[in-house]
């Protein structure tokens, strides 16, 4: 009996120590977050007199600058095209290239050619990529920097997706075919609709990546009229001053987003993970 009371109290404590490091770390990672919003409320002096302190009063004058002086609606708009059009593009590619992956006997020599560009560092690319682009004509254009994304995030798409359907059973593909699917419409009517916990969390963390890019936006793109959301809430620095309320403003306007698009699709990227779709 003894016992068993020791062992209630152990586990007890240790689920309570395990709760305040957790409750720690949530903190520590929701406070920049937290400074940044309440900053956005206040004027540079706010900023720099009361960092911590609330607001003295609630004011969307920095939002409306930063909205309308730095163009970030337009910057928002193209930032959306960009990212949901390189989504899109990537899950049909990936999507294709990970069954013949899981399901072609060659297929693994194909798995380890991808996982290759998984190691490969972008900051190696640049130059032969800006140089590649300058002779085919698509540098400074909206079709370059989707196609950037796409080869930047091609391979950790299909690393995700090949992964979750080499652990499907292929009965139910032999099922589908003795009903009557052709090979397209296995893949299309079976197997994505079984594979879209994968192709969700491939899709949510291929977002946040694609929307998160400072470093191709930059060296693509020199239009102000093509300019993505982060590359002009960059551009709100000031080379001797800078406005950090408006910085901040942008920054919470930059940071909705993939914020919304995390809540949106947690459930599905929970699944994936935990269903296996980024083991191998």
């Amino acid at each position: 009996m003894h016992t068993k009371r020791n062992a209630f109290y152990k586990k007890k404590v240790g689920l309570t120590v395990k709760h305040i490091l957790l409750l720690i770390f949530a903190l520590s990672t929701l406070f920049p977050f937290f400074w940044v919003a309440i900053s956005s409320f206040k004027s540079t002096a706010e900023i720099y007199g009361k960092p911590l302190a609330w607001p003295d009063r609630l004011s969307l004058d920095n939002y409306k600058q930063a909205w309308y002086g730095a163009f970030i609606g337009d910057s928002l708009i193209n930032s959306v095209l960009y990212t949901v059009t390189a989504v899109v593009i990537i899950l049909v590619i990936a999507s294709m290239v990970s069954y013949i992956i899981a399901r072609s006997k060659n297929g693994k020599y194909l798995y380890r050619y991808f996982s290759f560009g998984i190691m490969v560092p972008l900051h190696t690319v640049i130059i032969p990529l800006n140089i590649l682009y300058k002779k085919l004509g698509i540098g400074n254009t909206q079709f370059g920097l989707v196609l950037a994304f796409v080869v930047a995030n091609l391979s950790f798409c299909i690393f995700i997706i090949a992964a979750f359907m080499r652990q499907m059973p292929k009965d139910i593909e032999e099922a589908a075919v003795i009903d009557g699917c052709n090979r397209v419409q296995v893949f299309a009517k079976v197997v994505l609709p079984i594979c879209r916990s994968a192709l969700a969390t491939a899709a949510t963390l291929v977002f946040i990546n694609c929307w998160n890019d400072l470093l191709l936006s930059m060296t693509i793109i020199s239009k102000p009229t093509l300019n993505t959301l982060n590359y002009s809430v960059y551009n709100l620095k000031g080379q001797y001053v800078t406005d950090y309320g408006i910085i901040t403003a942008g920054v919470v306007i930059l940071v909705i987003p993939a914020l919304i698009a995390y809540l949106l699709f947690q459930e599905q990227i929970i699944k994936g993970m935990t269903s296996g779709s980024v083991k191998g």
